[in-house]
């Protein structure tokens, strides 16, 4: 059996700012180093076999300390990086709003339907993470953590369960939260989607969907 963590990034300042990220290499923000200590206890008391990473900087400095309570080697998995927004990198919501107006409300809203800078499709980022899963699924068990990015793994979710690509506005993934997938043969069970109850004493617990 197959039981997959995974959790998203610690805050960053861009992520205040409601500033698109993507590919870019942005540091956590105190807050975030915090959200990333949270985590590591929240685990502490979980047994971890394997974690598999986004290289960019926030996710491995998440994954940092989870590491080190663990003993375990931090696996990069350069699939797992967030979305390339292209030029929106950078940019706030309301920037991108004055800027683009409908073009981007309408990708606001229905992102499954319209295109975007960088990686272009929504479709396009899934086939990019499906090599990587599929590797995950088929060759490892016990309890696997993988750290990586809030759009990311909004698709990973929809990949594994096999859900429409109208799903990734149906979610939101906070920061350091943890969403849960059992794999046994055939059967793919949804345990928990965004939980981050270990942040209760910080705050930064909110959602917010138009928020990169």
């Amino acid at each position: 059996m197959l039981r997959l963590y995974m959790m998203r990034h610690g805050e960053t300042v861009w992520n205040t700012e409601r500033r698109y990220q993507g590919m870019t290499d942005i540091e956590l923000s105190d807050t975030g180093i915090r959200q990333a200590r949270c985590a590591a206890e929240r685990f502490k008391n979980i047994d971890i076999d394997k974690i598999y990473c986004s290289p960019l900087k926030r996710a491995m400095a998440t994954a940092k300390p989870i590491a080190d309570e663990k003993k375990l080697d931090i696996i990069p998995e350069e699939n797992f990086r967030e979305i390339c927004f292209g030029d929106w990198e950078g940019m706030t919501v309301s920037e991108l709003t004055r800027k683009y107006g409908e073009e981007y409300m309408n990708f606001i809203k229905e992102p499954h339907k319209y295109g975007f800078p960088g990686e272009g499709t929504i479709d396009k980022v899934i086939e990019r993470l499906k090599p990587s899963l599929d590797r995950i699924i088929k060759n490892e068990s016990g309890n696997i953590l993988i750290i990586s990015h809030g759009g990311i793994i909004r698709l990973m979710i929809m990949y594994i369960m096999g859900l429409d690509n109208s799903w990734f506005t149906k979610m939101w993934i906070n920061n350091t939260a943890i969403s849960i997938i059992e794999i046994k043969d055939d059967r793919r069970l949804m345990l928990t989607v965004n939980d981050s109850a270990h942040l209760s004493d910080i705050g930064r617990n909110e959602s917010n969907f138009l928020r990169p």
